[in-house]
C-alpha cells in the first residue's frame, strides 16, 4: 500500500464515454452520461499493477480485472484502511488500520484501528463482494472477465456476502464488503438497487454499520440506518 492510498484523498476524474486516460498513479475514473448517471468506472493501482473497468450497458454489467491475484492480507488491510480514511474524512480521528491478530483463526475482526487518544478501537470485518470464479481465473492468467451480470444480480450477491458472515460476531463491528477489485459491485446503481431491495433487512442486523468499499476510497453505507 503506498502513501497516496493511506493519507491523500483519491483522485476522481469525470470523463465522457469517448475519453481515455493513462496514469502512473492510483486513480478512479467515473464515466457519466448526459443525464449525470454513472455508466462506467475505470480504476488503476500502481502499488500492485491492478487495472479494472466496468460498463453498464442496457442493464447489463460488463467488467474486467487485470493484474496479480490479490493476497488476502493485502486485500483486507487495503479495505480496512479505505474505511478508516472514509470515517476520518467525516471527522473521526482513527490511526492507521492494522491486521487483527489471529489470522485464519479470527472470529469476526480482520482489521482494527486505534483512536488518536488510545481510548477506543475500531473493529472491522472484511468479506469479498464477488464470490465468483473470477479470482481463480485471475490467479491463472492475471486477466479475468467477470461473469455477465445485471444490477439486481450484483445487489443480490452483496446480500449473500453479508449472509455468509451470519455466524460471526456483529455487535460493535463494522462489516466491510471488499469491492476494491470487484469493480462492478462498486457501481452506484448496484448500491442503489441494494438499498431498494435489501436496505431495510440490512438495517435489522446487529452490525455497527455495513459498508461497500470500492476502489480508491469509493465507500457507500448499505444498511438502512446510513
Amino acid at each position: 500500500m503506498n502513501k497516496s492510498e493511506e493519507e491523500e484523498p483519491p483522485e476522481v476524474r469525470f470523463v465522457s464515454g469517448e475519453d481515455e486516460i493513462s496514469s502512473t498513479d492510483s486513480y478512479l475514473v467515473t464515466k457519466m452520461n448526459s443525464s449525470g448517471d454513472v455508466t462506467g468506472l475505470r480504476a488503476g493501482r500502481s502499488a500492485d499493477g491492478r487495472g479494472a473497468g466496468v460498463d453498464l450497458e442496457g442493464g447489463r454489467i460488463v467488467a474486467h480485472t487485470a493484474g496479480p491475484n490479490p493476497a488476502k492480507d493485502d486485500r483486507e488491510l487495503r479495505t480496512g484502511q479505505s474505511l478508516v480514511n472514509h470515517f476520518n474524512a467525516q471527522g473521526a480521528r482513527w490511526k492507521r488500520a492494522e491486521l487483527a491478530p489471529g489470522g485464519k483463526d479470527e472470529q469476526g475482526v480482520d482489521c482494527t484501528a486505534d483512536s488518536e487518544t488510545g481510548t477506543d478501537k475500531l473493529l472491522i470485518q472484511v468479506t469479498t463482494a464477488d464470490r465468483t470464479e473470477t479470482w481463480r481465473q485471475l490467479a491463472q492468467t492475471q486477466a479475468a472477465t467477470h461473469p455477465d451480470s445485471s444490477v439486481s444480480d450484483l445487489a443480490a450477491a452483496l446480500k449473500a456476502a453479508i449472509e455468509s458472515k451470519g455466524n460471526h460476531p456483529k455487535q460493535g463491528i463494522h462489516l466491510a464488503l471488499d469491492a476494491t477489485d470487484s469493480i462492478g459491485s462498486a457501481l452506484p446503481a448496484v448500491s442503489e438497487a441494494f438499498h431498494a431491495a435489501y436496505g431495510s433487512w440490512a438495517g435489522t442486523l446487529d452490525y455497527e454499520g455495513i459498508y461497500l468499499v470500492g476502489p480508491e476510497g469509493l465507500v457507500t453505507r448499505l444498511d438502512a440506518s446510513g
